[in-house]
């Protein structure tokens, strides 16, 4: 009896695990189609927000930039081949392109509260949103470019010898492609606007800012000065640049008389700089200024054995055109730097370059920018002030 009863046990055991290993394979094949499903309408999901149709869904895109977009090569062109939004901003690899998506959720939040959703607001963050797409191309080396053009495809025989050379130049250099070619697609922002409206704040400032004698105030921008007290219509003897320090002595009507102290190099009088050996420019003296100048000390560049005679100059501007901070003229400086100089390239600190290089690199670039003749010099100044050698 005991042996019919063990054997029936074994049955029943047997066919328990026989049960529940089928319903472990059941409830393994549904977990594999539901994940299946799941994933394919997930990925179903993100790439219908790849589609064209998605992406000028809102106003914002279609009246804008996809409207640009239809006039350029990308959109038409002789070979018939096409880029479509996420041919050039979304990453075709799996985790960046999630990465993408997920970055993505930010611009559907400013969608939602309408950050951009008049032509104004657009274009008063042009700038700033082209910036980010060309900081974002340019640390992925332009991979979505690539995916399209690469120097290794191109004949450079069938191109135009500029192009050709360019194109040359550019690989044996390792630039990326968005180094040169920003607004191929879209409209190329206004990089000069930011910084603009930063320095009409400045000289709102500047015309509210009331000093007294003993202040010490800085040049906003070039200013004139005179032997005299001016009167309306009246030219200025000299000029001071923008960012030289005065010390007020006397306020008179709308008019400061001032104490600039500066270097003169050698026996060119009718230069000031801000130190010896770094020809930073303060003042441009006439003649007759030059020579009112008083002498205060000499000393010797030990690098090239010249010699610079610190100087103290007393004269008059008009008042309105001075802000109470280095600091806020510095800001400026770095806004315009940032702008207008990382469009070709990364960005050099600074302190890469000694005070006098800079020179050089401003005369050889602020053709390729928008700025204006005094905007560069302002730049310059800056640039100067903080080379590695050049820190006032």
């Amino acid at each position: 009896m005991s042996r019919v009863i063990d054997m029936r046990w074994g049955w029943k055991t047997a066919g328990g695990l026989a049960g529940g290993f089928g319903a472990l394979a059941l409830a393994g094949l549904v977990g594999v189609v539901v994940g299946v499903v799941g994933w394919g309408g997930f990925n179903t999901a993100m790439e219908a927000t790849n589609s064209m149709e998605f992406c000028i869904s809102c106003h914002e895109m279609r009246d804008t930039v996809y409207v640009e977009y239809k006039t350029s090569p990308h959109y038409q062109n002789a070979s018939g081949v096409r880029a479509t939004c996420a041919d050039c901003h979304v990453p075709r690899d799996w985790t960046h392109k999630v990465i993408r998506k997920v970055q993505a959720s930010g611009e559907l939040y400013h969608w939602l509260i309408g950050s951009i959703d008049t032509k104004e607001k657009f274009e008063a963050k042009r700038h700033t949103l082209a910036r980010r797409e060309w900081d974002r191309m340019r640390a992925t080396d332009s991979q979505e470019c690539r995916n399209c053009h690469s120097f290794g495809a191109m004949d450079f025989h069938k191109q135009t010898p500029k192009a050709a050379s360019a194109m040359e130049g550019a690989e044996k250099a390792g630039k990326t492609c968005i180094d040169c070619h920003k607004g191929v697609a879209h409209s190329f922002p206004d990089v000069t606007a930011g910084h603009r409206q930063l320095f009409a704040g400045l000289s709102d400032q500047a015309k509210a800012l009331a000093l007294k004698p003993g202040d010490t105030a800085y040049a906003l921008t070039s200013l004139a000065l005179y032997g005299a007290p001016p009167t309306p219509g009246s030219a200025g003897d000299s000029e001071i640049a923008a960012a030289t320090p005065v010390r007020v002595l006397a306020v008179e009507g709308g008019a400061l008389r001032v104490e600039i102290i500066g270097w003169q190099r050698g026996s060119s009088v009718q230069t000031l700089y801000a130190q010896p050996g770094k020809r930073i420019t303060t003042v441009k003296l006439n003649a007759a200024a030059a020579g009112q100048t008083a002498a205060l000390r000499t000393v010797t560049d030990p690098e090239t054995e010249q010699e610079w005679t610190e100087v103290r100059l007393t004269a008059w501007t008009g008042a309105g055109g001075y802000v109470g901070t280095l600091g806020a003229l510095w800001d400026y400086g770095a806004r315009v730097y940032d702008a207008n100089c990382s469009l070709c390239h990364t960005l050099h600190p600074p302190a890469d370059f000694d005070a006098n290089a800079w020179i050089g690199k401003m005369n050889a670039m602020k053709r390729l920018t928008r700025l204006d003749e005094e905007e560069g010099r302002l730049l310059l100044t800056y640039l100067q002030s903080h080379a590695k050698n050049g820190a006032r």
